[in-house]
């Protein structure tokens, strides 16, 4: 019987960075309508992906499963903070110099 390999852990990756393009995109359509306001909830939802993805990460950390990964969802976390909190950073304060 031949040994299984372990899937790749790209996914996890693909998807929190199509959730942080999505939730851009929709930040950046409401910024210029909401004058800024949108931009709390969708941190606030960032801050919760990165949190799920550290808590998925110490859990597989801790998990005697063989193969199992934990550095993907870290990077996953890291990404999120840089990417997601700067998307709105720079959508807020594009929005706030365009306002009258």
């Amino acid at each position: 019987m031949e040994p299984v390999s372990p899937k790749p852990t790209n996914h996890i990756l693909r998807n929190n960075l199509l959730g942080v393009l999505a939730a851009a995109v929709v930040l950046g359509a409401l910024v210029p309508s909401t004058r800024g306001g949108s931009a709390i909830p969708f941190a606030m939802v960032y801050g919760l992906q990165v949190v799920v993805n550290l808590a998925l990460g110490v859990f597989r950390l801790v998990s005697s499963k063989p193969g199992a990964s934990a550095a993907p969802y870290f990077l996953s976390a890291l990404l999120v903070l840089i990417i997601g909190f700067g998307a709105c950073s720079v959508m807020i304060l594009g929005g706030l110099s365009t306002m009258n």
